[in-house]
């Protein structure tokens, strides 16, 4: 099965009803946590679907920021009972934001619109004039009215997740593997079981692995047995989302904050200088960003996050980039290339924009 065949979609908006009816369309519910997953070959359409919900959003920030890092297309669901509001501007800011830095694909839908057909004109135009200042000005806006509909959301979302793959061949041909780990667990008779994403090359039974960010010396697995929907294989692709037997490491040994990877690929930071990005919907509470001021922050890469500091370095208001110095109190990890990641604040949601920009090392 080729890696084309798998699209790993964000299914974001705060009607919980709403999202999680959408992600039935794209499969079967499974896994659900602080995240939730739904899994689905898709025989007729010949593509496989994993489609990811945050649960605890919007009281919690991480789960859409692991959902959002996770997956390559984004669906906003807006309900056009509430409309626009406080939730929906979060989101869009953290759309936008990982699109900057990451290049993802996104499709806007309007849901719930029995007795609001006349809202979609005035939401429509709202949304296209927010977003037309953004990275997602693109975006294209979509009605969900019945089920035929969520057919063509589908044929949509493989229409631009196979554009995705062509605009980002070069970065699915990684010489090394490297796996996103969203749930772990024991399983009598197999040992540690890991739900993971294959993120970068391929992944083949009996290859061994390195824990990256592993609290000790370099820890080693191997993956015994791979399974895709709940079949067994002897390899995986690039977004290909997997069950992994592995072997020589407990479930409490390991989170999501790890990563599986080819040894010796990933570099270890705590301390980097980096261009920094405040976006302009957030407010910092003197109107601009000082190294040395107490506010705590915390930066997101990969699925990891971790308490920063800005040391030194420039003042940067809303809307700009300045040149910073950054430590982080825990280790964050890169393939040689520089750390990138996203920049938020971790407090509940009082109706303020969380997202705070991003950063990219020089």
């Amino acid at each position: 099965m080729s890696s084309e065949k798998s699209f790993n979609v964000g299914i974001l908006g705060e009607n919980q009803d709403l999202n999680i009816l959408i992600g039935k369309a794209f499969g079967a519910p499974g896994t659900r946590s602080d995240l939730h997953f739904f899994n689905r070959l898709d025989e007729t359409l010949g593509y496989i679907f994993c489609a990811v919900t945050p649960i605890d959003y919007p009281e919690k920030i991480k789960s859409l920021l692991q959902t959002l890092i996770m997956t390559d297309i984004y669906v906003l669901v807006i309900d056009l009972i509430t409309g626009l509001n406080s939730i929906v501007g979060e989101i869009l800011v953290a759309m936008d934001q990982f699109n900057r830095v990451y290049h993802k694909k996104s499709v806007i839908i309007l849901d719930n619109i029995k007795n609001n057909e006349w809202k979609i004109p005035d939401i429509s135009k709202k949304i296209r004039n927010i977003i037309d200042n953004t990275s997602l000005k693109q975006t294209e806006i979509i009605t969900i009215q019945k089920r035929e509909d969520l057919e063509i959301l589908k044929k949509k979302i493989i229409e631009i997740g196979l554009e995705f793959f062509i605009d980002h061949k070069t970065q699915f041909n990684h010489s090394y593997t490297k796996i996103l780990i969203d749930h772990i667990f024991p399983v009598k008779g197999i040992g540690t079981v890991a739900l993971a994403l294959i993120k970068g090359g391929t992944l083949k039974k009996g290859q061994m692995l390195e824990i990256v960010g592993y609290n000790g010396s370099a820890k080693k697995v191997l993956i015994k047995n791979i399974q895709k929907q709940d079949r067994n294989f002897n390899i995986a692709y690039i977004n290909d989302r997997v069950g992994l037997a592995l072997k020589g490491i407990k479930p409490s040994e390991i989170s999501r904050e790890n990563l599986l990877a080819s040894p010796n690929i990933f570099i270890r930071e705590k301390n980097i200088e980096a261009e920094v990005y405040i976006n302009e919907y957030y407010k910092p509470k003197n109107g601009q960003i000082t190294p040395g001021e107490e506010k705590q922050y915390h930066a997101l890469v990969d699925l990891k996050l971790s308490p920063l500091k800005f040391i030194e370095g420039n003042s940067i208001k809303p809307g700009n980039i300045g040149t910073v110095k950054l430590h982080f109190d825990k280790p964050l990890f890169h393939d040689g290339s520089g750390l990138k990641g996203i920049l938020v604040e971790l407090n509940k949601f009082q109706s303020k924009n969380r997202i705070v920009g991003y950063f990219k090392q020089k």
